[in-house]
């Protein structure tokens, strides 16, 4: 057998292979871009899907917030009950994760002083509302009324 003759069908069969890669890569579904922390805090807010937040969702969302962090239900929520959650999640962290979530603390603590307008130990369900509202109006900086992703992102990070 000549070597022309054992050569063409393996050739030939590689050259079907090769034209045959670029149509199944283009015949497979894309990937889902990976969605962060933004697209998941937009998901849990908007829940009519609508793309957007708008400070109506927004102080629903901060009202069903307020009522967990409240954790006796006696209108106001205390240092305690604020740390709580956090405190939660430190003990549920692997040891991985425990270093980020003990870094979470610092930033928790100013949150809560930051809310605590009165500066007497205790948010009240005005302030923790009156704090989403001031927020919200400072990441509209369009004066649209709605908050998208990109929003959030810009507000946070500055991008």
């Amino acid at each position: 057998m000549s070597i022309a003759r054992r050569l063409v069908p393996p050739l030939v069969a590689a050259a079907l292979i090769a034209s045959a890669v670029p149509a199944l890569a283009q015949s497979a579904p894309a990937s889902t871009p990976r969605r962060d922390w933004a697209d998941r805090y937009l998901t849990r807010i908007d829940t009519e899907k609508k793309g957007y937040i708008t400070l109506a969702d927004a102080e629903r969302f901060a009202n069903a917030q307020f009522a967990r962090l409240d954790r006796n239900h006696d209108g106001v929520v205390d240092h305690t009950e604020f740390m709580a959650a956090a405190q939660r999640s430190l003990d549920r962290a692997s040891p991985v994760r425990k270093a980020r979530v003990e870094a979470s603390f610092e930033r928790r603590e100013t949150l809560f002083h930051t809310l605590d307008q009165k500066g007497d130990g205790k948010i009240t369900q005005d302030e923790y509302l009156a704090a989403t509202r001031q927020h919200f109006t400072e990441i509209d900086t369009q004066k649209t009324g709605k908050l998208t992703a990109d929003d959030l992102r810009v507000a946070h990070h500055g991008l």
